[in-house]
């Protein structure tokens, strides 16, 4: 009887507990929910950023320990392919795109000029100057050879930004070959299609010439460009010419280095383990660098981070 007593005289305490209780549970509920959902949509950054992982140049580093006045071009800003190649056995790497990116001219097609005041004969002239015989033979190049082991990973074609127009990409088969893929403002421009050849150089600090001549496989059309304003002709999308690795390389005066490498991960998820990995290994940290769009993924997650804790 006591007991009733009791219960009747506390209902409205009663209610009161069990109202803070069902509060308390949705709060962590709800707590819950949101850190699902926050983990949810950092996973969902870091997958829309890719499995891609670049080794490149720690130009940070050159910076910080460059003499004070101290040209770049007086560096060997370029990696080893036998570093290269140790990164490409790690664990978690399914392909690896090795990349060589050479400044190259021509006597036999004109540029797609970036500006109205520059063209190829105006070039001559200005490296023929002996006023500016100082800049060197390749500073007024107007092309740009990019060379890679396949095409089918480079992101402006996987994301769209250039599309194929005619003929095909270039692969892993196009090895060792001279066959190049170009732009179409650039085949239109000087009347070539799929089959058309012709000539690209290059020149070392004593004048002398490497020269190949190129066949046309594949054109492509670019959608979508980031920026045009204060690029010069070799800079021009428009411009560059994709070739062979090895015809990059030879280009280059080098086949014992590449400029970057591009390392496909299984999985989104595995980058950090990637990476710990390959900080073990007898590679120069700090000469090079691995790159994840880490920049970007952390600042795309930090206000998430935030709302996580």
């Amino acid at each position: 009887k006591n007991a009733v007593l009791s219960i009747r005289k506390n209902v409205g305490r009663n209610i009161l507990l069990l109202g803070v209780a069902f509060l308390i549970i949705n709060l962590v509920m709800a707590g819950l929910e949101i850190r699902t959902a926050t983990k949810k949509s950092m996973d969902a950054t870091r997958q829309s950023l890719g499995s891609d992982v670049t080794l490149a140049y720690n130009m940070k580093a050159l910076m910080s320990n460059r003499s004070k006045g101290e040209a770049l071009d007086q560096f060997n800003i370029s990696i080893k392919v036998s570093d290269a190649n140790e990164l490409s056995k790690l664990k978690y790497v399914t392909s690896v795109n090795y990349l060589q990116s050479v400044s190259v001219d021509t006597d036999d097609i004109e540029p797609v000029n970036m500006s109205s005041t520059t063209t190829t004969s105006q070039s001559k002239q200005l490296e023929n100057n002996q006023d500016n015989k100082k800049l060197g033979p390749m500073d007024n190049n107007n092309f740009t050879v990019s060379g890679q082991s396949t095409m089918k990973t480079l992101s402006a074609f996987v994301n769209k930004q250039y599309v194929l127009k005619s003929g095909r990409l270039l692969s892993e088969s196009d090895a060792h070959t001279n066959n190049v893929v170009i732009s179409s403002e650039l085949a239109s421009d000087n009347n070539l299609k799929v089959g058309s050849t012709f000539s690209v150089y290059t020149s070392d600090s004593s004048n002398n010439k490497t020269t190949i001549t190129v066949n046309v496989v594949g054109i492509y059309r670019v959608k979508t460009v980031n920026q045009i304003g204060g690029m010069s002709n070799r800079q021009s999308p428009y411009n560059t010419i994709y070739s062979s690795l090895e015809t990059a390389q030879k280009l280059n005066g080098s086949t014992t280095t590449i400029s970057s490498a591009i390392y496909t991960l299984d999985d989104p998820s595995h980058i950090s383990a990637f990476k710990k990995i390959a900080k073990k290994t007898s590679v120069d940290w700090n000469t090079y660098t691995l790159d994840a769009n880490d920049q970007v993924y952390q600042m795309s997650i930090g206000s998430l981070k935030n709302m996580n804790k």
